[in-house]
């Protein structure tokens, strides 16, 4: 009898390709360097090279972002909600 989903699924139809096996990360190994981190490390260093940035300023851009996302939210639901 087969236990698991996975063992019916490869019952029906096996992978063709061999999964590569694991193994711990030791010293040799080098870390993953992903397009998404290096542009995270870029902003980060950008805003910190900015003195003039302050928390003032941040409140403000996310307020600003936040009422934009809830008014086009309040037009979505107005245009489902009122026929035209």
């Amino acid at each position: 009898m087969l236990q698991r989903k996975v063992d019916y699924l490869d019952a029906i139809a096996p992978n063709p390709r061999k999964r590569p096996d694991l193994r711990l990360a030791n010293d040799n190994d080098a870390p993953v360097e992903s397009a998404a981190h290096s542009l995270q490390h870029e902003i980060g260093r950008v805003f910190a090279q900015e003195s003039t940035w302050s928390v003032r300023r941040t409140v403000a851009i996310a307020i600003v972002f936040h009422v934009s996302v809830l008014v086009a939210l309040g037009l979505a639901a107005g245009g489902a909600v009122l026929p035209h």
